[in-house]
This record gives C-alpha cells, sequence and structure tokens, in this order.
C-alpha cells in the first residue's frame, strides 16, 4: 500500500520536474513497488475528477443522467490513461527505452494526479468568475500547457530527443481524443 510519505514525495517531485530540477527524479520511488504504488494516482485522481465533473455537470447539454455520466467519464479516464501506457509500453520494448519505460510510467502516473489537482480548484474558480468564453480559453492553455509538461516529463524519463517526445505527447493527445469520442455517443445521448 502506497504511504503518504510515497505520495507527498512523488508531488514534490511532480513539482520539481515543472521547475526543470535535475535532482527531481530522485523523488519518485523507482523501485518495483514504487510503480505499482504509483497507480495509486489513478484512484486518487477519480474522485477529484468526478467531482469536477459533477460541478460542471448542471452546464453541459446531455440527456444522460448524474451517475452515469460521472461513471462514464471515469470510465473513459480509466481507458485514456491506461491506454496511452499500454500503447507506449509496446512501442518501447521495440524502439529500444523499455528499460526506462517503469521510471515513465511512475513519474506519469503521479504527474497526472497533480494536473487532475491542479485544475479542479482553478476549473471552479474560473468558472464562478469568468464568463464561458474566457472558461474555455483557460481550459485550452491549460491542456496546452499540460502537453508540454508531459513533453518535459517524455524527454527526462525517457532520454528521448524533443521530437520525439513531442510524437509520444501527441499520441497521447489522440488517445484522449479518441477515447472521449468513442464514450460521447453515451456521453450525450443518454442511450446506456
Amino acid at each position: 500500500m502506497v504511504s503518504f510519505k510515497e505520495i507527498s514525495g512523488s508531488l514534490y517531485g511532480v513539482y520539481l520536474i515543472a521547475r526543470r530540477d535535475k535532482f527531481a527524479l530522485d523523488y519518485f520511488n523507482i523501485s518495483m513497488a514504487g510503480f505499482y504504488n504509483s497507480f495509486a494516482a489513478l484512484a486518487l485522481a477519480l474522485p477529484l475528477f468526478a467531482l469536477e465533473n459533477a460541478i460542471d455537470y448542471k452546464g453541459i447539454q446531455t440527456e444522460t443522467g448524474f451517475v452515469p455520466f460521472l461513471l462514464l467519464l471515469c470510465l473513459a479516464l480509466v481507458v485514456s490513461w491506461g491506454g496511452f501506457l499500454l500503447v507506449l509500453g509496446v512501442l518501447a520494448r521495440y524502439i529500444g527505452f523499455f528499460d526506462r519505460f517503469s521510471l515513465f510510467v511512475t513519474t506519469y502516473n503521479w504527474a497526472q494526479l497533480a494536473l487532475v489537482g491542479i485544475w479542479l480548484p482553478l476549473s471552479i474558480i474560473t468558472s464562478g468568475l469568468f464568463p464561458p468564453e474566457m472558461v474555455s480559453i483557460i481550459y485550452l492553455l491549460f491542456i496546452g500547457a499540460s502537453y508540454v509538461y508531459l513533453w518535459q516529463i517524455l524527454r527526462i524519463t525517457l532520454n528521448l530527443s524533443s521530437i520525439m517526445a513531442a510524437g509520444f505527447a501527441f499520441l497521447e493527445f489522440l488517445i484522449a481524443v479518441l477515447t472521449q469520442a468513442f464514450f460521447s455517443k453515451w456521453l450525450f445521448s443518454g442511450q446506456i
């Protein structure tokens, strides 16, 4: 079971990556246990993700009920998150960075939790203070910044070139878009 010390240390490491600190990776548990413990980040992110979407639910035009909508969104998050790691894991075997893949997964998982945790209060604050058009712009800026951050994680954990890291960051974006497209029929039509 993951400890509070490991969670807080990993989140501090995530912060240090954003600051481009050369010692950032030292804060992650890079053992096999740390690899498996990092998936607790998904379990911790799901309630935050559900809460953020529960707050936004009234403003979304959907025929899907409240609880099924949240469950479908959480399932889509799990599929997107896991799908990217699965595809990248397969590619890691063939491209030659499988030896560092567990370091990437550990870092990626904790970084995703941090991004969900940052977006929750930012979403609440912006939704209450700004018109919908401005909220959309802030959302796009946040998404853009999160992909620049993913690019940085890919570069430092897998020792990839900037171009290859950008390609894998784009791959994560494509998987997220395809996952949302797949789930959108159920999310908005009420046909579950």
